[in-house]
């Protein structure tokens, strides 16, 4: 019996559990992202084959994710330089999970700032470390 190695890239692992939420097929996805033979897509989420950093958005669309989510993987392990370059001019990134936390606090004040406080603060990494033991 062969057991399936799990590949050391943090690219092909974002990429292989994009695919696994995806509900378009492997063939499908490589249609759409412009790859001629779908084999492509096996190579990249077993880690044979570098994810194209210029494919990204098209894949990314196909599969259902935040584009810029994939892009930083892809730039932090492929180009981690270039990477560093773009943080330090542009900023920290925020993954959409995070821009939908800053939509709901934007939400929830509405009438004004929210003072976050020390309690606050705890009740909200109580919150959020209960809900990262959940996945």
């Amino acid at each position: 019996m062969t057991t399936k190695q799990q590949t050391q890239s943090p690219t092909a692992q974002f990429f292989e559990r994009a695919l696994s939420f995806s509900t378009s097929t492997q063939r499908e996805i490589a249609k759409q992202a412009g790859f001629p033979m779908p084999n492509a897509i096996s190579m990249m989420k077993n880690g044979q084959m570098k994810v194209p950093i210029e494919r990204i958005p098209a894949l990314a669309k196909a599969m259902g994710v935040d584009p810029s989510d994939f892009l930083v993987s892809a730039l932090m392990e492929y180009q981690p330089e270039v990477w560093q370059v773009l943080k330090q001019t542009l900023g920290v990134h925020i993954n959409s999970a995070e821009k939908d936390l800053v939509l709901l606090y934007r939400l929830a004040g509405t009438k004004g700032h929210i003072e976050l406080n020390e309690k606050a603060g705890d009740l909200l990494l109580s919150l959020f470390s209960m809900l990262a033991k959940k996945k």
